[in-house]
């Protein structure tokens, strides 16, 4: 049969068309109307890995090492020398000259490319062979004044701050500062010349002020910032305690002048970072220059009393400074530190106007406000900022325990030593330092268990010294002395405390866990232990019979008690 036209098989051939439509349709309702698969469990994200520590290359320790080295050979080089008459003075100097600014010249190539860390080991040698070139043509040679040694090697500490400016190489500037800190000690002759020395230092520590600025950071800069502090206060010592009545009133601006610059270094440097640690340099900047301020008061042989004034300006200049820092840190992280620095400053004024021998109950004010700040700026998240804090605290609790017990009990072995219980600077001190080494082990660590044993001896020393003196003075009110060491009853009265005080802390230590737990019960045991070795080996041979049964019966009683009490919080417990 002949095939038909297109046009007359189009019925048949529709007709298909509309039944595979219609089952495509079926199959699409059918899809959708089923379940959707349940999504496959998410993978975790693998965390972030740790940026890689930069370490120092070895290459670097070798350039350093190797720079020391190159000094002292170039010195015994150039003495055998001269023994040997090989060099003159003028080869010599110009040797130096030409041996140091090469190797200068070489770090800036290094520094400005791709090995800063190299470049600032080699510039600390070229530097250093300048200097010694420069010392040898002012003291040696005499081929000018000494001056115009010192005007050559700031000059080169000048340079090699505006290299580490270009740089942006915070080690550069460590290196140039030293060198600029150490230069006066090599140019020196003896004589007075303590203003010249602090006008000195202050171009010195405003010329490389600039360096952060124009590089646009430098408040990380932790090496250059610190050694900028630390390095000329440590100079400023020398001239404050040395300098002429005559000079001490053009010393005592320019101290403050170094006052306004180390804030400057502690709060501004790095346009494009807030800077590291401010709170902590402007705190030791803030106590030396206080401690200056002392020696050139008492130098000008003004009345102590009056040394109160200008303490009380430092305490309203910390108060003033809370509101712009924050604005320059864009957080609260100061607010602490400055508040504890001029409460301090405010305890300090009282004793100063008053009697000095409060100095020891200030420097535990200080040791506590510290400490307090400390806890607060790392509730508020500034580790950093704590951790500094912290150990300055644990320095001014040091100082304070150590005053407490070379001063502060003296009076004890004189029966009465004249105090009144409670009301002294002795217990004041001790006090304070307890309360603050308190607060210092809150936060564990090593810190945390150098502040427990020091909190330990402390305390409980500063309660059982007091317990005598308020013996005594019931026994005899006033400030009658009866002669060396405390009375029976005042010895037996420290050997209650020392038990008590054990005994409590042996009772705390069973409600605790772990670290808490075992200090506390080892404390507990070392105070009863030692209370019932005085009690058997000392007390007995002085006391009469009624001491001897109210000791007994005091130290029973609370061992007795503690256990009693301790079975019934923690029935649980076979200590």
């Amino acid at each position: 049969m002949a095939d038909l036209p297109q046009d007359q098989a189009g019925p048949q051939d529709l007709a298909d068309r509309v039944s595979q439509l219609e089952a495509q349709v079926a199959w699409l309702l059918q899809r959708q109307q089923a379940p959707a698969p349940l999504p496959a469990p998410a993978r975790p994200r693998p965390a972030p890995a740790a940026p890689p520590r930069k370490e120092l290359s070895p290459v670097v320790w070798i350039a350093g090492a190797g720079a020391a080295i190159f000094l002292v050979g170039a010195i015994f080089f150039f003495r055998w020398a001269i023994q040997q008459g090989w060099l003159g003075a003028e080869l010599r100097f110009l040797l130096g000259l030409l041996a140091g600014g090469a190797i200068a010249a070489m770090a800036a190539k290094l520094i400005l490319g791709d090995n800063r860390r190299l470049g600032v080991a080699l510039l600390l040698a070229g530097l250093g062979t300048l200097q010694f070139t420069f010392r040898a043509g002012a003291i040696a040679y005499h081929f000018y004044p000494a001056a115009l040694g010192l005007a050559a090697a700031a000059l080169v500490t000048l340079v090699a701050g505006g290299l580490a400016a270009r740089g942006r190489s915070g080690g550069a500037l460590t290196v140039a500062l030293i060198s600029g800190l150490v230069a006066p000690l090599v140019f020196s002759q003896g004589g007075h010349h303590e203003v010249a020395l602090t006008i000195y230092l202050a171009v010195l520590m405003a010329a490389t002020l600039a360096v952060p600025y124009l590089a646009g950071v430098g408040g990380a800069w932790h090496g250059a910032r610190w050694t900028a502090l630390i390095g000329t206060w440590l100079l400023l010592l020398s001239a404050c305690a040395e300098v002429l009545k005559a000079d001490a009133p053009l010393l005592a601006g320019l101290l403050v002048l170094h006052l306004a610059l180390a804030g400057c270094w502690a709060w501004l440097p790095g346009r494009e970072e807030k800077p590291g640690t401010p709170t902590v340099l402007w705190l030791i900047a803030s106590i030396l220059a206080t401690s200056y301020g002392w020696l050139l008061w008492k130098r000008l042989d003004l009345a102590p009393e009056a040394f109160a004034l200008p303490v009380l300006v430092l305490a309203a200049l910390n108060l003033a400074l809370v509101k712009p820092l924050r604005g320059r840190l864009g957080s609260r992280q100061a607010d602490w530190g400055l508040l504890a620095l001029a409460t301090g400053h405010l305890a300090l004024a009282v004793p100063v106007a008053l009697a000095w021998r409060w100095v020891g109950p200030l420097w535990g004010a200080f040791a506590l406000g510290l400490a307090w700040a400390s806890l607060k700026a790392e509730a508020g998240d500034f580790a950093q900022e704590a951790t500094a804090l912290r150990w300055l605290a644990a320095g001014m609790a040091l100082l304070t325990t150590v005053r407490w017990a070379v001063h502060g009990l003296d009076g004890l072995f004189f029966q009465g030593g004249g105090l009144t219980p409670f009301f002294n600077a002795a217990f004041a001190e001790g006090a304070l330092a307890s309360v603050a080494w308190f607060l210092l082990t809150r936060r564990g660590g090593p810190l945390g268990l150098i502040a427990f044993l020091a909190l330990e001896l402390t305390a409980n020393v500063t309660l059982a010294f007091e317990a005598a003196r308020l013996v005594h003075w019931l026994q005899a009110p006033g400030p009658q002395r009866w002669g060396w060491g405390p009375s029976r009853a005042a010895s037996i009265a420290m050997t209650l405390v020392w038990a008590l005080s054990g005994a409590w802390q042996w009772m705390r230590g069973l409600g605790q866990r772990e670290a808490a737990r075992r200090a506390l019960l080892a404390a507990g045991y070392a105070w009863m232990g030692l209370a019932s070795f005085k009690l058997i080996v000392s007390d007995l041979d002085r006391a009469d019979t009624p001491l001897r049964a109210l000791a007994f019966l005091g130290v029973g009683a609370i061992g007795m008690a503690a256990a009693i009490l301790a079975h019934r919080r923690h029935p649980g417990e076979n200590a």
